[in-house]
């Protein structure tokens, strides 16, 4: 592993000298690569936080780290830097503050820098001093824990410098029961805290919770407070109470005891009240196990498919395991699955779901169980590929059973949720046969089913999964009946059972999953024939079926510890066969489509090429062949003066004497000569002929508003690729996990593979065949297909760069994707302020960036819908400028301030600590699940990361339970991209939700039209009666019209929200309502928006009338 870091090591060293010799050139805002390298966290946060003057802090926070953990070095470096020389207390104090934020939260979040707007020395009413911190947007990124834990630093800051507790007025409290609330209607918050728990935490937290408006609404009462500066609502003080202090109390109570921090007591306070006032307890073992819960089916919308209603049957089944790509809260199903839900899901997909956690990506896994089906012909068959599920999709009448879903035991772990009852698989059978064997017979995984029962009896073992039906899914009646029309009907002959077809019968052993073949007289039943005719207590004498044994419940008692489910159809069925019979499935997990998966460019809104303003000149496309019709232009840039002759100029580079300019006064208006530029930059690109056409900004928002060289925006434009805000070049991509491929999979052939360091496959084999298995290493990356040919794009323009801007040697010369195969990228989340290094190995054709858990947690992103950027290393290396960024709140986020090159473990997101990497999952495992233990009750004999950190296997030597043959096989894309209109979207919803057995239609109609079409038609309404006019051709809105009745440039005006935005559910939605009958008092709101559009739209002038009318 040493090795596989060294070699990224000089790679980017290599990169950074190419940059830094562009970069001295002088052609951008800065002489010097503004992408600082960091190698642990110690490192990032010293240089996250440089201008707070905390040079040596790094190698104090290593020395703490080496006794102390994460939140203990930085309760204790927050201590030292309070001390530490500063001009002012407050100063010292929000140093110290950030710092210990900066060290919760690895140095990459841009938490430390902008979610803390300042902090104050105060007075209480009693003359002593309190600390007031004030909090901005931003804190949100640091997570609920981040945000309560910053609280508690400041508290331990304050008892160092001396200062007293703060005392709230009566006021300051009774504003946050308003505030919060308020809060909430603006911006999501993940808890609502009721006026009470408001009160305990308030009132008795030690620090001051202040913060800036972040909203433009305001309070209505306890407004005007002397020690509040703002009416408006404070959103990042809101946050911590709401997210922070009461959601995170466990974690405050926690971190308070062990360091023994006083004050805290009022925690344990606000604990006991929350206990006994909660009404929804943690979920815990009842007589009927887990209950149903539908909180995912929240915030449905249209479009996106319900696979299944909570707990039902005919649901996704819980399979454990870990698959090469699940864990981090990805999950997997049967490609086959994926086919059936008429591709609505694909790798990638985000689907919510009911347990263990809230969301996940899926991921193909093809050796778990597909789907059950029942054709048009009336065969019940089942599909584990997606061969027969493409062949059989326009045969389908009704999904059945949805198949398996895999889900490893550490999303249990991760979401503190007991384990659910594992259903009876081929896993565990095997870890009950070694139990009693020392070796596997050879045809344990698959046998017949004389065999299998040989086996039973012969180790005492339960029936063997692969002949075991859905018993526990059926009352004892519905088999008793089963069973008398097969003694009625049934005969058994060159071994397939055939009885009588009987609507009931057929629905039974359809819920059964006894797979048949139908005709319009008859069923005849194959593979599980014997099984179900010994299940039911028959045999068979000649070709007729006849009593062996009664099918009655013996009850608990008389099963002698065979009844592990508290079934009366499992104790029947296993009375009558003499042999345990385990349920096939207990555990069904409800789930809907959320977010469809992404690979696709980053663009701006309106896309951009070059940071460079055109004003009101460039039209409304921001176009630079539109601009450049005026000899000069009027734009707002900043002055830089030359530094060599001292030149006034808003360029990086002295026209005059090309020296580096730096910047001066503040922005001011000034006269460009567009054309002028656009000929230079034509001919130093040698670009012939006509110019590409270039898309600018209206304005830069950065502090100094220096604009880029205007020859980079010719470049992209030339190759079509956009800029960001931050000058470089970004591919978003959905995060998927993967910590094992087959070079055949990524398009590695073998030779390359070796090149880049996959010598020998996860078992030790020399790597001879694209179709072994490697371990990934931490940071390479399997970007998607589509990612690759845009990359492609990006090295020929930084190599353009290089060459006719830079005067050196081109770098990349790539001309396909597979050229870019070992080259470093950075990928960057959207909520952090700090790249990672990274490696591109190969590519894979579905719309994921697939990445070790560790390298996604690095970036603190689990794998539950999230999606991330790469960004070319060199790329960003010369282009990006902190110049650039926007001069406001939240302006730091989504830029590489700082470029982690070696992943540390130790210093990742806790998330992937938890994910369990072994070859099999033990038997204590299966037979916890069945008492509803807590995951934490057997860890210790599972294999997880967190027993591998800081030894030698923290990087390597991971396994899984779970092959699959093709990490991209499902569909290409999902249904909801494809389809194009919403109302096909929605009628694909709704005759997927009628062919999926355990999926409510009429539920699914009723949550459609009461969370996504009422609150959107409300919403337009209220918006068309307060909406704003545009001017077609500058751009200009105005809220009122103006009294000359056109735009102040001439020009016309049109309305910004027309009747069709207003009216384009309302037929929908009527007919749906009224085809699936839905309740009244939907229906009745429906009437009711109908009739304020009516009365909106049309005019109430009087029309000439009939007398039929008015009868």
């Amino acid at each position: 592993m040493e090795e596989y870091f060294n070699s990224l090591f000089e790679e980017t060293e290599h990169c950074y000298n190419i940059a830094r010799r562009a970069r001295a050139r002088g052609l951008d805002p800065e002489t010097f690569v503004e992408i600082p390298r960091a190698e642990d966290l110690a490192s990032r946060v010293e240089k996250l936080l440089d201008q707070w003057n905390v040079e040596g802090v790094a190698e104090r926070i290593r020395q703490l780290s080496r006794d102390h953990n994460r939140e203990e070095v930085s309760l204790l470096i927050a201590k030292e830097m309070a001390n530490a020389p500063a001009k002012s207390r407050e100063e010292a104090i929000d140093r110290a503050i950030r710092v210990g934020l900066a060290v919760l939260t690895e140095g990459i979040l841009v938490a430390p820098l902008e979610g803390i707007a300042g902090v104050k020395i105060g007075w209480n009413g009693d003359g002593s001093e309190y600390l007031a911190i004030s909090f901005a947007g931003p804190i949100r990124a640091a997570g609920g824990t981040g945000q309560a834990l910053s609280v508690l630093i400041a508290d331990v800051v304050r008892r160092e410098v001396g200062i007293g507790k703060y005392i709230p007025t009566e006021g300051e409290v009774q504003r946050f029961k308003e505030e919060i609330p308020l809060y909430k209607q603006c911006q999501h918050l993940q808890y609502s805290p009721s006026n009470e728990e408001i009160e305990i935490i308030v009132r008795n937290c030690p620090v001051c919770i202040d913060g800036e408006g972040t909203e433009d609404m305001e309070i209505s009462g306890f407004r005007d407070l002397p020690r509040i500066e703002t009416n408006k609502v404070r959103g990042g003080a809101c946050l911590v109470i709401a997210e922070g202090l009461t959601l995170k109390a466990p974690k405050i109570q926690k971190h308070t005891r062990k360091l023994g921090i006083d004050g805290w007591q009022f925690i344990d306070e606000y604990m006991a009240w929350k206990r006994k006032h909660d009404s929804k307890s943690d979920e815990k073992k009842t007589a009927k196990g887990i209950t149903p819960d539908s909180k995912f089916l929240k915030d449905m919308v249209a479009g996106r498919p319900v696979i299944c209603h909570p707990s039902r049957a005919g649901g996704l089944r819980l399979r454990y395991g870990r698959g090469r790509t699940t864990g981090l809260a990805a999950l997997a199903l049967n490609p086959a699955t994926m086919f059936i839900l008429d591709d609505f899901l694909t790798v990638g997909t985000q689907i919510k779901i009911e347990r263990p956690g809230k969301a996940g990506a899926v991921t193909p896994c093809d050796t778990i169980e597909g789907p059950i089906l029942l054709l048009k012909n009336g065969d019940l068959v089942q599909v584990n590929n997606a061969r027969e599920a493409l062949e059989l999709r326009p045969s389908v009448s009704e999904i059945v059973d949805l198949g398996e879903v895999l889900l490893a035991y550490g999303e249990f772990m991760e979401n503190n949720h007991v384990l659910a009852p594992a259903g009876y698989c081929p896993e565990w059978y095997r870890e009950e046969l070694l139990s009693k064997t020392d070796t596997l017979p050879e045809d344990w995984e698959r046998p017949t089913y004389e065999r299998a029962m040989e086996i039973s009896r012969a180790f005492g073992m339960p029936l063997h999964p692969r002949y075991n039906l859905f018993w526990y899914d059926l009352p004892l009646d519905s088999l008793v009946q089963l069973r008398a029309h097969l003694l009625a009907t049934g005969t058994y002959e060159n071994d397939t059972l055939m009885l009588k077809r009987e609507p009931a019968t057929k629905r039974t052993l359809e819920t059964l999953g006894a797979l048949h073949r139908a005709s319009a007289t008859q069923l005849r039943i194959e593979h599980y024939a014997l099984p179900l005719i010994e299940g039911l207590g028959l045999q068979v004498d000649g070709s007729r079926l006849v009593e062996a044994a009664p099918l009655v419940d013996p009850g608990a008692e008389a099963m002698a510890g065979r009844d592990r489910y508290d079934s009366p159809s499992l104790r029947a069925v296993s009375h009558a066969m003499d042999m345990e019979v385990r349920a096939r499935a207990v555990t069904r997990i409800g789930s809907r489509m959320a977010r469809p998966e992404k690979a696709k460019e980053r663009k701006m809104k309106p896309p951009p090429h070059a940071l460079f303003p055109l004003g009101q000149s460039g039209g409304m496309q921001r176009l630079v062949s539109t601009a450049v019709r005026e000899k000069y232009i009027a734009v707002e840039m900043g002055i830089r003066q030359c530094t060599g002759c001292g030149m006034n100029t808003f360029l990086c580079s002295c026209p005059r004497c090309h020296s580096h300019t730096r910047p001066t006064n503040r922005p001011t208006s000034q006269r460009v000569e567009l054309g002028k530029m656009l000929r230079e930059a034509m001919e130093n690109m040698e670009i012939r002929g006509t110019a590409p056409e270039i898309k600018g900004v209206q304005g830069m928002i950065s502090r100094n508003k220096t604009p880029e060289a205007l020859e980079k925006g010719l470049l992209r434009a030339y190759h079509d690729i956009f800029v960001f805000k931050d000058g470089t070049i970004r591919f978003d991509m959905t995060d998927v996990p993967i910590t094992h491929f087959r070079p055949r999979e990524i398009g590695l052939s073998v030779e390359k593979a070796r090149a880049i360091g996959y010598v020998k496959d996860t078992h030790g084999v020399e790597l001879t065949s694209p179709e072994q298995v490697c371990e990934l290493k931490v940071q390479d990356i399997i970007p998607s297909e589509s990612c690759g040919d845009y990359m492609v794009k990006v090295a020929t323009f930084t190599d353009d760069l290089l060459e006719k801007l830079y005067g050196q040697s081109r770098f990349y010369n790539a001309t396909s994707r597979d050229d870019l195969i070992g080259h470093l990228a950075i990928g960057l989340a959207p909520h952090t302020s700090g790249g990672i290094l990274c490696r591109i190995i190969g590519y894979c054709r579905s719309n994921v960036g697939y990445g070790h858990p560790f390298f996604h947690a690095s970036k603190r992103r689990n794998a539950d819908g999230d999606e991330d950027s790469v960004i070319l290393l060199l790329d960003g290396l010369i282009n990006f400028s902190r110049a650039f960024l926007p001069d406001r709140r939240g302006g730091l986020m989504d830029a590489p301030l700082v470029l982690t090159t070696r992943l540390d473990p130790n210093e990742i997101d806790k998330e992937a600590h938890n994910i369990d990497v072994g070859w099999a999952y033990p038997l204590e495992f299966y037979e916890a699940t069945l008492e509803y233990k807590h995951p934490k009750d057997i860890e210790n004999v599972m294999d997880q990361v967190s027993r591998r950190i800081g030894s030698a296997l923290q990087y390597e030597g991971f396994g899984y339970t779970h092959d699959t043959a093709d990490i991209s096989e499902g569909p290409a894309e999902s249904a909801y991209k494809t389809l194009e209109t919403m109302i096909d979207k929605m009628n694909a919803q709704l005759e997927l939700a009628r062919k999926i057995r355990a999926v409510d239609t009429q539920d699914v109609v009723s949550r459609v039209i009461t969370k996504h079409f009422l609150p959107d038609m409300i919403g337009n309404l209220k918006s068309f009666s307060a909406q704003s006019v545009r001017c077609t051709k500058c751009g200009a809105k105005y809220r009122r019209i103006p009294l000359i009745g056109r735009c102040y440039c001439g020009n016309n005006l049109i309305l910004t929200v027309h009747e069709k935005s207003v009216k384009k559910y309302l037929e929908i939605t009527k007919e749906i309502s009224e085809k699936y009958d839905i309740d009244t008092y939907t229906q009745q709101r429906v009437a009711i928006v109908e009739e304020s559009m009516d009365s909106l739209f049309q005019s109430d002038k009087i029309k000439h009338c009939k007398l039929t009318d008015f009868m």
